[in-house]
């Protein structure tokens, strides 16, 4: 692989792992979630008023996906935090402020933070402030206290097929298809096979609320057609589903 040369290269590196954490399929989500877990050295890139991490040996090669560098022999944290010195013009410090900042972000992620970096090392960071935001983050309101990280973590979780398929699957065994819980839409109705057992699943316990230990339960989903679950994440706290049908009606 080889290492980025502009800072343009760096910002794109870091937009790929906001696109896995946002809209990843389950792998790039969990490998991607593990690289900031047992990273040393990161770029603290602010958007907004949003602190986000992502893992320098990562963001070192150019035009890096996360299954090439998981497949990769050659990476070197050295080559790539030398090439990010050199770019950002300012050596990686160990800043007890950003520190905080990034045990509260794997939380937030659902990660159980390590003490130290690799190999007991101390974890050291650069600050980027970001003129720009993302386009997986664009139809993220951001209007509220939580702010966009919190909303598109709690998407991702959404995205954990595993338990939305369970949600939906005890959902058609109780009532023998899926509807929307709200409004009743049956996509399988109005579409034919296309439609067929498509719906969506709905986290009803905000990121916000979850303890670090937190599991997502089947009976935490609720069953959602496309246009309800956009309404539900449009208020904070998020709507219920008997305060939707009341609006629908």
């Amino acid at each position: 692989m080889k290492l980025i040369t502009t800072k343009e290269e760096l910002i794109k590196n870091i937009e790929t792992l906001e696109n896995y954490l946002t809209v990843g399929d389950d792998f790039e989500r969990n490998e991607t979630i593990k690289l900031i877990k047992n990273g040393t050295c990161f770029v603290a890139y602010q958007v907004a008023s949003e602190l986000r991490f992502a893992p320098s040996r990562y963001l070192g090669y150019q035009n890096n996906t996360i299954r090439q560098h998981k497949d990769s022999k050659v990476k070197d944290g050295r080559d790539t935090n030398d090439i990010i010195e050199g770019i950002l013009d300012i050596e990686p410090k160990v800043d007890n402020k950003l520190e905080k900042e990034y045990l509260a972000y794997c939380i937030s992620l659902g990660i159980s933070p390590n003490k130290t970096g690799a190999f007991g090392a101390v974890r050291k960071y650069w600050k980027l402030d970001l003129k720009i935001d993302f386009e997986a983050n664009l139809e993220l309101s951001g209007e509220f206290n939580e702010g966009k990280l919190v909303e598109r973590t709690h998407l991702a979780r959404e995205r954990n097929t595993q338990v939305i398929t369970l949600a939906k699957s005890n959902f058609k065994i109780k009532h023998g298809k899926l509807f929307c819980q709200v409004c009743g839409f049956d996509f399988e109705k109005i579409y034919g096979e296309l439609g067929k057992n498509f719906i969506e699943g709905h986290h009803t316990i905000a990121v916000s609320e979850m303890k670090q230990d937190h599991k997502t339960k089947v009976e935490d989903i609720a069953i959602l057609c496309s246009n309800c679950h956009r309404m539900v994440h449009k208020r904070r706290p998020w709507l219920g589903m008997d305060d939707l049908k009341k609006i629908i009606k």
